[in-house]
């Protein structure tokens, strides 16, 4: 067992249930490449969100899986934006070292405040 939290909604049906196991697959992928990483994956309007809560609750990336035929693929694109991600903001693609993202490369700074604390 790792150490990813999954925290379920009511669920309405069979298709909500496979939603969350994607959405959990694609949290354990990140986190087996970026081990400790504050990842956050949700699907949202037909769409898979994931977020990396170091970096910020309002940037992320989003992923079209009818878009992408397989399991690899999906999985693929995921750990290369979880990468591109972190490269942003200026973290480690390793293991997350407790800090919090400072800067993030393209981001509006109406939007992404760095804690300077």
């Amino acid at each position: 067992m790792n150490d990813v939290e999954i925290h379920l909604a009511d669920l309405g049906g069979t298709d909500d249930i496979a939603q969350m196991e994607t959405a959990k697959n694609i949290g354990e992928a990140l986190n087996e490449k970026y081990p400790n990483h504050l990842w956050a994956v949700s699907w949202q309007g037909g769409v898979i969100v994931v977020k990396n809560l170091a970096i910020s609750s309002f940037y992320g990336f989003v992923l079209h899986p009818d878009k992408l035929a397989t399991w690899s693929e999906m999985k693929h694109a995921a750990v290369m934006a979880g990468g591109e991600l972190l490269e942003r903001a200026k973290m480690a693609r390793g293991a997350w070292a407790g800090q919090f993202a400072q800067v993030l490369d393209g981001a509006d700074p109406r939007f992404f405040k760095p804690d300077n604390t």
